[in-house]
C-alpha cells in the first residue's frame, strides 16, 4: 500500500480564496446585467475550486478544461456527484463563447446571454464551490 501524500492546506485555500473571489465578481457583473462575464466568472471560479482541490492533493492540474479538471478529480480518488458533473459540464461551455465575439456566427456575446444564462451559471458555480469545500473536510476527516 503506497502512503497518502499530506494535504497541502496552504495551497488549498490560495486557490479556493480566489474561487470566492471570482464568484464575488460574477455575482456583482450579473447584478448590472453583464450576464455573459458573469457566466464567465462564473465558471473561473469552478476552475479555481478544481484546482484547489487538486493542488491540495498535491497534484498540480494545468489546463482550463473543467471537464478534464473533473477527470483528474477522479483519478485522483474523489468521486463527483452526477449535480457536480453536470454543473462543471454546464460551465465548461461558458470559457470562450461568453467572451469572443467570433465565438458566434453574429453579434456579439453580449447579445446572446441574459438573466437566467447567468442565474444558473451562478447556481453551478456555488454548487461546484460546494462540493470543493465538502470534499476538503472530508479528506481531514
Amino acid at each position: 500500500m503506497t502512503p497518502t501524500p499530506p494535504l497541502d492546506e496552504p495551497e488549498y485555500r490560495r486557490w479556493r480564496d480566489e474561487a470566492d473571489q471570482a464568484l464575488a465578481g460574477a455575482r456583482a457583473q450579473a447584478e448590472v446585467g453583464i450576464h455573459n462575464w458573469a457566466c464567465f466568472g462564473a465558471e473561473q471560479a469552478a476552475q479555481l475550486a478544481m484546482k484547489a482541490l487538486l493542488h491540495g492533493l498535491g497534484r498540480g492540474p494545468w489546463g482550463h478544461d473543467l471537464l478534464r479538471l473533473g477527470a483528474m478529480a477522479e483519478e485522483a480518488g474523489l468521486v463527483l456527484s452526477d449535480p457536480v458533473a453536470d454543473a462543471l459540464e454546464r460551465l465548461a461551455r461558458h470559457y470562450i463563447p461568453a467572451r469572443y465575439p467570433d465565438a458566434h456566427a453574429a453579434g456579439s456575446p453580449a447579445t446572446r446571454y441574459g438573466h437566467r444564462a447567468s442565474k444558473e451559471a451562478l447556481f453551478d458555480g456555488e454548487l461546484v464551490l460546494a462540493f470543493a469545500d465538502e470534499t476538503w473536510e472530508q479528506l481531514h476527516a
